[in-house]
């Protein structure tokens, strides 16, 4: 009798334990959440020792995003970004968060919040002119496509390309490759994440971890579900506070 109950007791467990696995199935298997947004809002002119507010407003699909993990402004004078000031903001309201700031000189700035929330990252960036400085040429970590069909990104001293087959095809496995450069010099031990978007349905986001081959050389490979358009972020990130970013648009067959 008792080697009966025994055994009935070891296989509720095992029914249980079934029933634990496939509700974890279920979980993992559901819907990818949506990507994280951040509006950047700052004065686009400003004069000398005149205190502005910088704001930057964090949403989820149509949720305002209350708790975010770190929103930070990064601020430098234009060409001057290893000399960059990066300030706390503070919790407003409906998914805002503000940071003061009083420019003591003339001249052209760029802002940068740093928001992270989610599990998700994001850098948005934006120009403010200070006083009587005049409006100069520059990129926001933008793309820079070569001959080959590579895209190359730089800020300052740092340069980012990413390469990926010429042909990309839906649920084939493709290899991605992204070389990272500081001051001319392979930059090694950084954290590199892809950012993948699907162009249809922006909620459609996968977060990919890339993996150091070689001295500067990070590289994963990827399964894009469906095809069309994507775009890619390339972001990195390094112990010594470094963050940057570039992205690629790539075309699934």
């Amino acid at each position: 009798m008792k080697k009966w109950m025994f055994v009935l007791f070891i296989s509720m467990l095992v029914i249980a334990g079934c029933g634990q696995s496939n509700e974890e199935t279920e979980s993992n298997n559901g819907e990818v959440p949506a990507a994280i947004e951040a509006n950047l809002d700052i004065p686009e002119t400003a004069d000398k020792d005149e205190e502005v507010t910088l704001s930057v407003t964090v949403t989820q699909g149509e949720e305002a995003v209350e708790d975010a993990d770190e929103v930070k402004f990064e601020i430098w004078k234009e060409g001057q970004k290893e000399d960059s000031e990066v300030i706390n903001s503070t919790h407003d309201a409906d998914g805002r968060y503000i940071a003061a700031k009083t420019f003591s000189e003339d001249g052209v700035y760029l802002v940068q919040s740093h928001v992270t929330a989610r599990s998700m990252h994001t850098m948005p960036q934006k120009q403010i002119i200070v006083g009587d400085a005049e409006e100069q040429e520059h990129h926001d970590h933008g793309d820079e496509a070569d001959a080959d069909g590579h895209d190359h990104g730089h800020s300052d001293s740092v340069a980012i390309t990413l390469e990926a087959p010429d042909k990309l095809q839906a649920n084939k496995a493709a290899n991605l490759k992204a070389t990272i450069l500081h001051e001319e010099k392979a930059l090694e031990g950084a954290m590199v994440r892809l950012e993948i978007v699907n162009n249809k349905d922006e909620h459609q986001v996968a977060w990919v971890d890339m993996e150091e081959e070689n001295a500067g050389d990070y590289e994963t490979s990827h399964t894009f579900k469906a095809s069309g358009k994507y775009k890619v972020v390339v972001h990195v990130e390094n112990e010594e506070g470094l963050h940057e970013h570039i992205e690629k648009e790539l075309t699934v067959e």
